[in-house]
């Protein structure tokens, strides 16, 4: 294997020296790191409303929280404010950031381009019903709608290449008419932007009621309407899920959303209360009894494993800081922080174990249950419940539960650390032959 290992090392150095010196991975990385720190700051705000003040979070519920903390409802409502202008924009942040750095690396107007860009990602996710208060669909200001930002910043950024909005730095010499003046040479591309914006929104509102996120949801309902052997359908669903979120997409199975209101779920827990037994359910292998309970630990992927092996094996202190950053968060299986700061979205050398470290672990719980060495987790819990703890109060306590969702986080610890010893050894082996462009 270490033989292996040291002929494929010098390819993927040398890919990854190329990969560094193109405009967009520059752009990428320079846009993660410049909004990680509001990521953090609203992961935070948002750990502490969902899991302490909120009256259904996790250590609400145990100590009665909002009986003990004086100002309970004022204090929620200034940490949903943090989340709200941080962790709810981070796609617009990103709409942006990208195209200003791309723009930047052409040598054009960045601010214009930048500007251009956020505009466009706000008219795409205009919300034609206007049933809410809000003219726009805000839920996909945040992660959700990541991609889409990104993506459509590197194109304006790309396109801004064509205007004769040159990047100038304003000097003491610059009147305010000259510097308009700039402006105004790529006004023709923003107009052309916006009204074409107009119109993909307008057609998208015939076709979809979430706009561009509505149709990245197409491919994950196949698997769900047309095969019939649960299991498989379970393990193609989580991974569509996972491939979606590595993406910069949230996909439609998140851990922080509440899955009691599931005809499943519901149905398992009416047989639990009316007979008491938990391993005759007539659903036992769903997604509220082997991926939650055991595969989502941390948030979509495990990250709470890989968080864990970052910390227990990196050498590099800006890795490990990161990783000790998003512990607590990830606790309550919020992942923002370590989807950002690792990053692991759109991390080609963290994709192996984010998708097969869950399946390992429903394919271990689905043995465990099948075998009746534990009973399926059917009572409803909170969902900033820690990972590891989900099953054992799902079940109402029981023990083998609790063991083996222990073996599960330890497995997925082992499938992370070659990985991000992988990972930080091209890292390294990267600066030293490609130099540092950043």
């Amino acid at each position: 294997m270490s033989n292996l290992m040291q002929r494929l090392l010098p390819v993927l150095v040398n890919n990854s020296v190329r990969l560094r010196h193109t405009r967009i991975y520059r752009a990428l990385q320079q846009t993660l790191a410049v909004i990680f720190p509001f990521i953090l700051v609203g992961a935070w705000a948002q750990m502490l409303t969902q899991s302490v003040f909120s009256r259904n979070g996790f250590f609400a519920v145990i100590y009665h929280l909002d009986t003990v903390i004086p100002y309970y409802n004022q204090i929620r409502t200034i940490l949903m404010s943090i989340q709200t202008v941080t962790l709810d924009l981070m796609a617009v942040m990103a709409a942006f950031f990208v195209a200003k750095f791309i723009a930047r690396s052409y040598g054009k107007d960045d601010s214009l381009a930048a500007l251009t860009s956020v505009g466009a990602f706000m008219i795409l996710n205009l919300d034609s019903r206007r049933n809410g208060q809000s003219p726009f669909q805000m839920n996909n200001f945040g992660y959700r709608g990541l991609f889409i930002a990104i993506f459509f910043g590197l194109l304006i950024g790309w396109l801004s290449r064509f205007t004769r909005a040159d990047l100038e730095e304003p000097t003491h010499r610059y009147t305010i008419a000259a510097l308009v003046d700039r402006g105004l040479r790529g006004t023709w591309l923003t107009v052309v932007i916006l009204v074409i914006s107009v119109a993909i929104n307008y057609s998208l509102s015939r076709i979809s009621t979430e706009g561009f996120i509505g149709l990245f949801y197409i491919p994950f309902q196949i698997p769900a309407s047309s095969l019939s052997h649960v299991s498989i359908r379970l393990a193609l669903v989580t991974t569509i899920n996972a491939l979606m979120w590595w993406a910069g997409i949230e996909g439609p199975i998140n851990p922080l959303t509440v899955q009691a209101g599931s005809t499943t779920s519901t149905v398992n827990l009416n047989y639990a209360l009316e007979h008491n037994n938990l391993f005759n359910v007539p659903n036992p292998i769903t997604i509220g009894t082997i991926y939650h309970p055991f595969a989502s630990f941390g948030g979509v992927g495990m990250t709470l494993a890989l968080i864990i092996a970052t910390l227990w094996v990196a050498k590099t202190r800006p890795l490990r800081r990161i990783a000790g950053m998003s512990l607590l968060p990830s606790l309550v299986n919020i992942s923002s922080p370590i989807m950002i700061g690792w990053p692991v979205m759109l991390n080609p050398i963290l994709l192996v174990p984010f998708l097969i470290a869950p399946l390992v672990n429903m394919t271990i719980a689905w043995a465990a249950i099948r075998l009746r060495l534990m009973p399926p987790s059917v009572y409803t819990i909170p969902t900033t419940t820690p990972g590891p703890l989900a099953a054992f109060l799902g079940t109402n306590g029981n023990w083998v539960s609790l063991l083996v969702a222990i073996l599960c986080l330890a497995i997925s610890v082992l499938i992370y650390i070659p990985f991000v010893r992988l990972a930080e050894t091209i890292n390294l082996e990267s600066a030293k032959v490609g130099g540092h462009h950043d």
